[in-house]
């Protein structure tokens, strides 16, 4: 067990060259050495790969980078990322965010205090963009003292992305739903994370730039509506889909049948989920005005089609690995 690594650090990437010089800076700065870090290329066409060939040989921390050939999207490519983690611990960290130089210290001491008194699995930290500004927290206001709490408690106080540091044990044989290009990573951490215990802090330990062009986040074209239905249905109940206001009802669940058809989800399909989570059947007639969108995003080619292609290159992806086992 001496050779235990504490931390895996898994980036998966997808034409972010440019980003990942500052990453890797980061990694050499850690005041904690105890880490390996996995980048998986998700197909890229701008040298991603080319550039790690040559970079990963003067690292000085162990590394292991993954390429795909062709795209075959993020969840397939956090799969192979958790698949290769030897490390006790996962720290996920995308190709355009970096760490604080004291992150993983930071870290591994809340870690060395966990005892069978002090029960927890995990650190949830903040981020902050470039710009300064939280991307973890809704506002400043009314959050909780640094300490222990339960993950339903936090997804009251979270708003979006942190730092996360789990057990890699936690995700056993469960891994992300590959049905698209992207589909939302809380589908599976919601299940696993289910009352689980985390030591919270507000202290940064990430910085994201959410500069990178065709942010998945902030694109304005309509992409992945397989993997975005999927998440929906799977997320969707009855007690949080009655806890809205009236309108937003609505718009979710117009938006349930847009992003159902975008995706090539039968009606029928779609409508018996909405059974099953025992949503009023009146809101059924929100299929008239998805209709009209789907219309609308059709004839202004909003809509990219990504469910079909995915269909198509992960039946057909080869891997190729390389690795620095720099200690």
């Amino acid at each position: 067990m001496e050779n235990r690594i504490l931390f895996s650090i898994l980036t998966p990437t997808h034409n972010r060259k440019d980003f990942l010089p500052k990453l890797i800076e980061s990694l050499e700065n850690q005041e904690c050495k105890d880490f390996e870090w996995i980048i998986a290329d998700d197909g890229s066409d701008d040298g991603t790969f080319e550039y790690l060939k040559n970079k990963i040989k003067n690292v000085s921390f162990s590394t292991l980078a993954i390429k795909s050939d062709i795209r075959i999207g993020k969840s397939k490519i956090d799969n192979l990322l958790i698949d290769h983690a030897v490390g006790e611990n996962i720290i996920w960290c995308d190709s355009d965010d970096y760490f604080e130089k004291d992150a993983l210290s930071y870290i591994k001491s809340k870690l060395s205090q966990r005892n069978k008194d002090n029960p927890f699995i995990g650190v949830i930290g903040q981020n902050l963009d470039t710009e300064g500004k939280s991307q973890t927290f809704k506002s400043k206001k009314n959050l909780p003292d640094d300490g222990i709490y339960s993950w339903e408690f936090l997804e009251n106080v979270l708003d979006g992305d942190g730092t996360i540091s789990i057990p890699t044990s936690l995700f056993g044989n469960s891994r992300f739903p590959e049905i698209d290009f992207v589909c939302h990573e809380g589908i599976l951490l919601k299940k696993i994370f289910k009352n689980k215990r985390f030591f919270f802090t507000k202290k940064v330990l990430k910085i994201m730039n959410r500069s990178a062009e065709n942010s998945v986040t902030h694109g304005k074209k309509i992409e992945y509506a397989r993997g975005s239905f999927f998440a929906m249905s799977q997320t969707l109940n009855k007690k949080d889909f009655y806890k809205l206001k009236f309108i937003e009802r609505l718009f979710k669940a117009t938006n349930f049948f847009r992003y159902a058809l975008h995706g090539d989800v039968k009606i029928k399909e779609a409508m018996s989920i909405l059974f099953k989570k025992s949503i009023n059947p009146s809101y059924f007639l929100c299929l008239a005005p998805a209709l009209m969108l789907v219309l609308r995003d059709n004839l202004t080619k909003k809509v990219t089609k990504t469910h079909i292609e995915f269909d198509k290159n992960i039946q057909n992806f080869k891997i190729s690995t390389l690795r620095n086992n720099a200690s």
